[in-house]
């Protein structure tokens, strides 16, 4: 039996498959948030996520943020100036080492 909802999507929103996830490495990579955060169903799983845009190449991409790193970063960022939305804000994002559990390091752009 077929979900019926397992081909929706909302502009903007939704577990579009054509779109990736960024990848952060340790270069800062300017991206543009597109979205406030959301939760996708991905490889059996909830996860909560932004759609940004890449400001140097203009590709949008998922980005992961159940990261506490990540996730605390950009909440000071939702909240610091009582707007509460992430929405248009660029920032730079990098993590401070190689290993796959290193912390993301978040500046406003």
């Amino acid at each position: 039996m077929e979900n019926s909802n397992s081909h929706n999507t909302l502009s903007g929103f939704g577990d579009d498959p054509k779109i990736t996830h960024l990848k952060v490495g340790t270069e800062p990579q300017i991206v543009e948030i597109l979205t406030d955060p959301y939760v996708i169903y991905r490889s059996n799983r909830y996860a909560p996520v932004v759609k940004v845009k890449d400001i140097e190449s203009t590709t949008e991409y998922i980005l992961y943020i159940s990261s506490t790193s990540l996730a605390q970063e950009l909440e000071d960022i939702r909240t610091f100036d009582g707007d509460g939305s992430l929405i248009g804000i660029k920032v730079a994002l990098n993590k401070d080492s190689d290993d796959r559990f290193a912390k993301y390091e978040v500046s406003v752009e």
